[in-house]
C-alpha cells in the first residue's frame, strides 16, 4: 500500500517550534520595552517633529495624541530591541537556514547597520525636503497643519522604506554568493531595474505623490550601481584566492 508523503518532517517541526518560541520571547520583551519607553514619548515626538518646523502637529481626535504616544513608544522599543532582534535573526539563520556562523553574524550586523543608515538618511535629508515641497502648495491662502497620526504614519513609513531600500547591497551580495545573479546580469538589465525600482518605491512609500517616490528612487538606483561595484570587488577577491601564486 502506497504511503502518503509526509510534508511535516521532524526537522520542519523543530524549526517551526524554534521560530514560535523566538517570536513569543520577542513579543514579551517588546511589550515590556514599550511600556518603559512610554514616559519618554513626549520628548521623542518632539524630536520626530523637527523636520516639520516651523509648522506644528495638530490633534483632530481625542485619542489621537494618546495613540501618537503609543506609536512613538512602540517604535522606540523596536529601536532598543534591535540588537536582540539581530541576535535572534542570527540564531534563526544558523538553526533553520543552515548558514555558517560567520556568514550569519556578518549578514545580521550588516542588515542592522544598513537599515539604520537608511532611516537616518531619510530623517536628515529626504524627509525635510519632502515636507518642504509638499507643504509649499498651500501658499499664503492655506495654513499648513498635519495631524499627529498622519505625520507619524508618513515619517515612520518613509524611514522604514528607506531602511529596507538600503538593504539592496546586502541582498545582492548574498544572492551573488549563492550563485543566483552575476555582475553581467545586473549590468545588462539596468533598464528593467529602473522600472522595478519605480514600482517598488510606489508600493512601499506611504504617500502616493511622485516627488516622494523620486526622492526614494534615486538613492535606490545609486545603491543598485553600488551593488554592482561591490560584486565586482567580491569576484576579484574570490579569483585572487583561487589563483595560485607562482613563485620564481
Amino acid at each position: 500500500m502506497a504511503t502518503e508523503p509526509r510534508l511535516l518532517t521532524s526537522d520542519v517541526l523543530a524549526a517551526l517550534e524554534y521560530v514560535r518560541r523566538s517570536v513569543l520571547r520577542l513579543l514579551i520583551v517588546f511589550a515590556v520595552a514599550s511600556a518603559v519607553a512610554y514616559p519618554l514619548a513626549p520628548q521623542l515626538l518632539h524630536f520626530l517633529a523637527r523636520p516639520l518646523r516651523p509648522h506644528d502637529l495638530i490633534m483632530y481626535a481625542p485619542l489621537e495624541g494618546f495613540m501618537g504616544y503609543v506609536t512613538v513608544s512602540m517604535t522606540t522599543s523596536l529601536c532598543l530591541l534591535a540588537p536582540l532582534l539581530l541576535y535572534e535573526v542570527n540564531r534563526l539563520l544558523r538553526a533553520v537556514c543552515g548558514l555558517p556562523p560567520r556568514l550569519a553574524l556578518w549578514s545580521t550586523v550588516a542588515a542592522g547597520s544598513l537599515f539604520a543608515l537608511g532611516a537616518g538618511f531619510c530623517y536628515v535629508l529626504i524627509l525635510p525636503v519632502t515636507l518642504r515641497f509638499l507643504l509649499s502648495f498651500g501658499g499664503e491662502n492655506v495654513e499648513a497643519g498635519i495631524s499627529v497620526s498622519r505625520y507619524l504614519s508618513m515619517t515612520l513609513g518613509l524611514s522604514a522604506a528607506c531602511g529596507v531600500t538600503f538593504e539592496l547591497p546586502l541582498v545582492t551580495l548574498i544572492l551573488h554568493r549563492l550563485g543566483f545573479i552575476s555582475v553581467s546580469f545586473l549590468s545588462e538589465h539596468r533598464r528593467y531595474a529602473v522600472l522595478l525600482g519605480a514600482i517598488f518605491t510606489a508600493i512601499i512609500t506611504p504617500t502616493p505623490d511622485a516627488f516622494t517616490m523620486s526622492t526614494l528612487l534615486l538613492p535606490l538606483l545609486a545603491l543598485y550601481e553600488m551593488s554592482i561595484v561591490l560584486m565586482r570587488i567580491a569576484e576579484r577577491r574570490q579569483k585572487a584566492r583561487v589563483t595560485p601564486v607562482v613563485r620564481r
